[in-house]
C-alpha cells in the first residue's frame, strides 16, 4: 500500500535540488536586475508577455525556466511580493511559459531517452507532441491573460546604480538567501503533508483503479502496463514502450497514446500533488498554489485530449 510514499533520501534530494535551483535561480536574476541586464534579455519574448497582458518584466523569469524552472518560478514569487501583482496575471505567466520550461526538459530527459528508446521516428512524433503540449497551454495562457489580466508595467529601479559591484552582488546574494529560507520552509511543510496521504495508501488507489478502466475500454494488456508503469516512473515508461515497439508487442499509435494518457495521470496524480503542489506552496499563498495547481491540471487534460485525437487521425 505504501510503495508510492517518498522515502527520506529521495526527499532529502528533492529538498536540495529545490534549494539549490531556488537560491541560483533568484540570485542569477537579481543580479541581471540589479546590474541593469534586465532590459536586453527580455527583448526577446517581449512581445509574447504584451500578448498576454503580462508585465515585460516577466519575459525574464521565462527566459531564466529554460535553464532552471525552480529558480525561474521563484523569481515570479519574488516580483509577485515586491509588486502585488494580481493571481490571474501568475495563473497566465506559469501558462505562457510552458514552452520555456519544456526546453528545460528537452536535454535532460526527450532527446537522451525518447530517441534512444522509441526510435528516431516515434521518439521525434513523442518529442513534437511534447512542444505541441506546452504550446497549447501557452495559447491557453493568452487567452485566460486577455481575459482575465489587467495589463500594468513593472518598473525596476535599481537602487545600487551607485554602489560597487561588490555592494550589487551582495544585495542579490541577500535576495536569493531571503527567498530560499521562505521556500525551504514551506516546502518541507508541504511535502510531509503530502507524504502522510501517500502513507494512506490514496496514491495507490487510484493507480488501481486506473488499470482496471483502460482494460475496460478495450486496449492491450501492455497499453495499460506502460500507463500503470508512467504514473509512477515515466522514464521506466518510455523505456517498456520502446522494448515492446522493438518486440512488435505494441504498435505505434497505442504507444503514442499510452505515453500520453500516462503523462497526464502521472502529472495530475503524482507529479503536481507531490512535486509542484508543494513548490507552488512554498512561494506562493495556499490559495494562488491550488489555482496553479488546477489551472495546469485542465490545461493538461484539454490539450493531452486534442492531441490524442490528432494521434488517432494520424
Amino acid at each position: 500500500m505504501n510503495d508510492i510514499i517518498i522515502d527520506p533520501l529521495s526527499m532529502m534530494q528533492s529538498t536540495v535540488v529545490m534549494v539549490l535551483s531556488c537560491f541560483l535561480g533568484v540570485f542569477i536574476a537579481n543580479l541581471f536586475l540589479e546590474l541593469g541586464f534586465a532590459d536586453l534579455i527580455s527583448k526577446p519574448i517581449t512581445p509574447l508577455m504584451k500578448l498576454a497582458n503580462l508585465p515585460s518584466t516577466f519575459s525574464i523569469p521565462a527566459m531564466i525556466s529554460t535553464l532552471d524552472v525552480r529558480g525561474g518560478l521563484s523569481m515570479i514569487g519574488s516580483i509577485r511580493e515586491k509588486n502585488s501583482i494580481d493571481d490571474s496575471a501568475i495563473i497566465a505567466y506559469k501558462l505562457v511559459s510552458r514552452p520555456f520550461s519544456t526546453v528545460f526538459f528537452l536535454f535532460r530527459y526527450y532527446l537522451p531517452v525518447s530517441l534512444a528508446a522509441l526510435g528516431f521516428y516515434v521518439g521525434s512524433i513523442y518529442i513534437v507532441l511534447s512542444f505541441a503540449l506546452a504550446f497549447i497551454c501557452m495559447f491557453f495562457g493568452i487567452i485566460y491573460g486577455k481575459l482575465k489580466v489587467k495589463r500594468r508595467e513593472i518598473s525596476f529601479e535599481n537602487p545600487n546604480k551607485s554602489k560597487k559591484k561588490n555592494n550589487v552582488i551582495v544585495s542579490a546574494l541577500n535576495s536569493a538567501f531571503e527567498m530560499t529560507k521562505k521556500v525551504f520552509l514551506r516546502y518541507i511543510f508541504v511535502m510531509l503533508f503530502v507524504n502522510l496521504l501517500a502513507f494512506f495508501g490514496i496514491f495507490d488507489l487510484i493507480s488501481r483503479e486506473i488499470d482496471i478502466y483502460t482494460k475496460f475500454f478495450g486496449f492491450s494488456s501492455n497499453f495499460a502496463v506502460i500507463i500503470s508503469i508512467y504514473i509512477v516512473s515515466p522514464l521506466a515508461a518510455v523505456l517498456t514502450a520502446g522494448e515492446f515497439l522493438k518486440n512488435d508487442l505494441i504498435g505505434i499509435k497505442e504507444c503514442l497514446l499510452s505515453l500520453l494518457i500516462g503523462r497526464f495521470l502521472f502529472t495530475a496524480l503524482m507529479d503536481y500533488p507531490r512535486h509542484s503542489l508543494p513548490f507552488y506552496a512554498s512561494i506562493f499563498p495556499i490559495k494562488l498554489a491550488f489555482k496553479l495547481f488546477l489551472a495546469g491540471i485542465v490545461a493538461n487534460a484539454i490539450a493531452i485530449a486534442f492531441l490524442i485525437l490528432v494521434v488517432f487521425l494520424f
